[in-house]
């Protein structure tokens, strides 16, 4: 998988396990705010941003990414991985907005 050099993304995989501390503490952070006194409510939050979080991770580890029922290995094409993991990640941001009325 070639990485690049100097820049942004070059940090992102130089502190992965930082990207993915981050991730996990967002989605708690989260759940947190989107509990309403009901524990399935928070932990399906938690699951399905947790869930997202771990393909972004696993892009930056050079592992291999599963979302939903399909992924890629890590022998993929580097631009379908990371045309995967940016998915991911905007699946794991959008869970941020959502409003749960249920």
């Amino acid at each position: 998988m070639c990485k690049p050099k100097n820049s942004l993304v070059a940090a992102l995989f130089k502190y992965r396990h930082g990207v993915g501390v981050a991730l996990l503490a967002a989605a708690l952070i989260n759940g947190y705010f989107q509990f309403n006194g009901s524990w399935g409510r928070f932990f399906t939050v938690l699951a399905v941003q947790l869930w997202f979080a771990q393909g972004v991770y696993c892009y930056f580890c050079g592992a291999s990414i599963s979302i939903a029922p399909g992924g890629l290995g890590r022998n993929a094409d580097p631009e379908w991985r990371a045309a995967l993991a940016a998915f991911a990640f905007f699946l794991y941001a959008v869970f941020f907005f959502l409003d749960y009325q249920y």
